[in-house]
């Protein structure tokens, strides 16, 4: 028995990752932000090192370390997560050869009383360790920043204005676990987000499949009363006839037109125009339709029938969201353009309208049954723009080519 399914929605689809990847775009806002106040915090402090560390290790280090912080915030922004992670890699490694590095631009003198000024904001490198790192690793550069820093710190001033080594490095790794722990639990509760999000697409995507299969059963339930089980009751009750060998063999043609759906049947443009008129109506028997079509090819024009059928649902699902949310005044349009190697759809609405990058993680009409089918159908694109209080097109388009 042939059935159409509407594909499933990859837990890789990029629509799958946007609550990681909008925490990881604001934590890398936010530590981008913690670089540039500790720049202008730390200013005394950079300008005390001048007596201990040479000029030209100075300006290198806060190129490495100020720089590179402060350029995750732009490099960020709409970036995709790959990019913003390699953004917050490359701040930790510049923090990294600073601090490394220092022992090549001290000049042997001792702090008068102030801190290091890298030692001051150790926390906010681990912060971007775990934006750009898997948890352990960045725990790793953090415990390695921490026990750096204030070594270097204790090392460059004088005894007798330090403490105990290793209450002081202490404290240092409790003050910065904080915000690190709770950056790396965002970045995890995104992770279970993301991935109920995929499942419930699976799901719905599962379910729409089960819909249409039972459908289909219906209808092979149909033809099996209406044809074969009255053609069997006809053979019981008379002899065989020319009547009777007429309905057999044409049940049998019904029957065999029902469960034998060719991979490459097609449709003629006008059943293609049929089917998607009454994909329309049953969403929305108010919603306006009409049609185009190349006149002089349309007679020798036909379609993919899974195309048809695929494209006729996508429209179903679009004209139901109208009627939903648009607004009880508002008016739905559907036209339908056909050629021979294309054939596309339109969908407006005059009604509330909506921000397409705030459709809420639940609402999967547009994500599975209108972007999904199209991706997944061969040629197949849909487009949807959208503006409050400015209505809805929704685009809906299958090429040949």
């Amino acid at each position: 028995m042939a059935t159409f399914s509407p594909p499933l929605i990859s837990t890789d689809d990029e629509r799958d990752q946007t609550a990681g990847l909008r925490i990881l775009r604001q934590l890398a806002l936010f530590v981008a932000v913690g670089y540039l106040a500790y720049a202008v915090v730390t200013l005394p402090a950079v300008t005390a090192s001048l007596a201990v560390m040479n000029t030209w290790w100075t300006a290198l280090a806060l190129l490495l370390v100020f720089g590179t912080g402060i350029a995750l915030g732009p490099l960020s922004w709409r970036a995709s997560a790959r990019r913003v992670q390699m953004a917050a890699a490359a701040a930790v490694a510049g923090y990294l050869i600073a601090i490394g590095s220092w022992w090549f631009g001290w000049n042997g003198q001792l702090l008068d009383g102030s801190d290091m000024w890298f030692s001051m904001f150790c926390g906010v490198a681990a912060l971007a360790a775990a934006i750009a790192l898997r948890p352990g690793y960045a725990f790793t550069v953090l415990c390695i920043v921490v026990a750096a820093t204030v070594t270097i710190n204790h090392t460059m001033r004088a005894p007798e204005l330090n403490g105990p080594l290793l209450p002081d490095m202490a404290w240092a790794f409790a003050f910065s676990l904080i915000s690190f722990t709770a950056a790396v639990m965002a970045k995890r509760t995104a992770a279970v987000l993301d991935s109920t999000r995929a499942q419930a697409y699976a799901v719905t995507s599962e379910a729409a499949a089960a819909q249409a299969r039972t459908a289909e059963r219906l209808r092979f339930d149909r033809l099996t009363h209406d044809d074969v089980m009255s053609t069997l009751l006809a053979a019981a009750r008379q002899d065989a006839s020319a009547e009777l060998a007429q309905h057999a063999h044409k049940a049998l043609v019904a029957l065999d037109e029902s469960t034998t759906i060719q991979a490459d049947a097609r449709v003629s443009v006008g059943d293609a125009i049929a089917q998607i008129r009454a994909a329309t109506s049953a969403a929305d028997r108010h919603a306006r339709f009409r049609s185009t079509d190349d006149t002089a090819a349309s007679e020798r024009s036909q379609y993919p029938l899974e195309t048809v059928r695929t494209l006729a649902a996508a429209v179903a699902e679009a004209v139901r969201n109208s009627r939903r949310h648009a607004g009880p005044t508002a008016t739905t349009s559907v036209a339908v353009t056909a050629s021979p190697d294309r054939l596309g759809v339109e969908i407006v609405d005059d009604g509330a309208g909506f921000d397409p990058r705030r459709v809420p993680a639940d609402r999967l009409g547009i994500a599975v049954s209108i972007h999904g089918r199209m991706a997944h159908l061969a040629g197949g694109a849909a487009t949807i723009t959208s503006r409050r209080g400015e209505g809805t097109h929704v685009t809906l388009e299958w090429s040949a080519h």
